[in-house]
C-alpha cells in the first residue's frame, strides 16, 4: 500500500488542472475565425458595434455580445443640457438630452428605471464575461460627450478609473500591461509599438479592453496625464494625420502622445489606418457603413464599426487575421 501513498494528492491536483482548463479554454462561436486565437491582436480585423447600446439596434447591450466583441458606449457627466450630475457618476445616452429624463437611455440592465448608468452597462459586460470563461478578449469603446469635471465633482480620470477597475477587477487588460509585453514604459508605447507584436488572443482570453474615445483630443491629454502608467483605460485619439500616429498629436501634449496605442477615424480619415497599422497601433473606423468589412480588411481597418454589425463579414466570420 505504500505505493498509494501521496496518490490521492496528486490525483486532486491533475483533476483541479483539468477543469482548470477546462474553465478557461476558447470559446468557438461560427463567427471568430480560429486561426484568430494565436495571432497578435493587432493583426485581427473585427465588425464592431456602432452605438449598440441604443434600443434600436440590440434588444439588450449584453445580446450584442453573441455577435461581436467590440461595443461601444457614450457617457456623460450630466442629466441633461440643463442639470448636473453626481459623484462618481456617468449617464449612458446618445443625445445632450431633456429636461425631466433620468439622464439614460440605453438598453442596458435597468432600462426604464433611470438606474441603467454607465456602472450598470459596465456590469452587463463584465457579468457576461464571467458567465462565457475563455471569451476571446472584449473591446470596450467609451465614447465621452463631455469634459472631465472638476476634483469636487467626484468625476475626475482617477474616479473614472477607479469605477471600472472595481468592475472589472482583474479582467482588465492595461497600457501598462501592453508596455510591459514588448518591453517599454507606458508612455513610450507610440513609439516603441512599431515593428512589435501584442499579445496573441489567446493571451488575452477572459479580457476586456476599455477605450477612451473624445471629439478632442485635449481632454484624452488630459486623462493621460493625471493617470500616467496608472491608466485603466487606453486613449484613441480622433486621427486624421501622421503626426497623430507617429508624433505629438494634433491637440495633445508630448507627454501624453507617448501614450497612444490606438486611433480613432471617421471615414473621410480611413486611409490613414495603414499607417496605424504598420505602427502596430490598433485602429478604428466609424461612419462607413456603406463599405463592406471584406474592404475594410484590405484597408488594414482593426475595428470597422457598423450600425448593422451582425449583417456584416467576410468569409463567414466577423473576427479574423488580416
Amino acid at each position: 500500500m505504500t505505493h498509494l501513498i501521496g496518490f490521492a494528492p496528486r490525483l486532486l491536483a491533475f483533476s483541479a488542472l483539468l477543469l482548470s482548463q477546462t474553465a478557461f479554454s476558447q470559446e468557438s462561436p461560427a463567427f471568430i475565425d480560429p486561426a484568430s486565437w494565436n495571432t497578435p491582436f493587432n493583426g485581427i480585423a473585427q465588425v464592431a458595434c456602432h452605438n449598440c447600446y441604443e434600443k434600436q439596434y440590440a434588444n439588450t447591450f449584453s445580446s450584442v455580445l453573441d455577435s461581436v466583441r467590440t461595443l461601444e458606449l457614450d457617457f456623460w457627466d450630466q442629466r441633461d443640457a440643463v442639470s448636473g450630475g453626481s459623484p462618481h457618476h456617468w449617464f449612458v445616452r446618445h443625445n445632450p438630452g431633456t429636461l425631466f429624463q433620468s439622464g439614460n437611455d440605453n438598453n442596458c440592465t435597468g432600462d426604464g428605471t433611470g438606474k441603467n448608468d454607465l456602472e450598470a452597462c459596465l456590469n452587463d459586460v463584465k457579468n457576461w464575461s464571467d458567465k462565457h470563461p475563455g471569451h476571446f478578449p472584449i473591446t470596450l469603446i467609451l465614447d465621452k460627450k463631455q469634459g472631465w469635471s472638476k476634483e469636487s465633482s467626484g468625476r475626475t480620470p482617477k474616479d473614472f478609473d477607479e469605477l471600472v477597475a472595481r468592475v472589472f477587477q482583474g479582467k482588465l487588460f492595461t497600457p501598462q500591461d501592453l508596455a510591459t509585453h514588448i518591453g517599454s514604459g507606458a508612455g513610450a508605447l507610440q513609439g516603441n509599438l512599431k515593428g512589435k507584436s501584442w499579445p496573441t488572443a489567446n493571451d488575452l482570453q477572459g479580457k476586456v479592453l476599455l477605450v477612451l474615445n473624445h471629439s478632442e483630443n485635449q481632454k484624452l491629454s488630459q486623462y493621460a496625464e493625471a493617470r500616467t502608467s496608472k491608466a485603466k483605460v487606453f486613449i484613441s485619439p480622433v486621427t486624421n494625420g501622421q503626426n497623430d500616429i507617429s508624433g505629438k498629436v494634433s491637440g495633445m501634449s508630448s507627454q501624453s502622445s507617448g501614450y497612444v496605442a490606438m486611433n480613432n477615424m471617421g471615414k473621410g480619415d480611413k486611409s490613414w489606418a495603414k499607417q496605424a497599422f504598420a505602427y502596430s497601433h490598433i485602429g478604428r473606423v466609424w461612419g462607413d457603413d456603406e463599405v463592406s468589412f471584406a474592404q475594410h480588411i484590405n484597408q488594414k481597418i482593426n475595428l470597422s464599426a457598423y450600425y448593422r454589425f451582425a449583417a456584416q463579414s467576410a468569409g463567414g466570420y466577423r473576427i479574423r487575421p488580416f
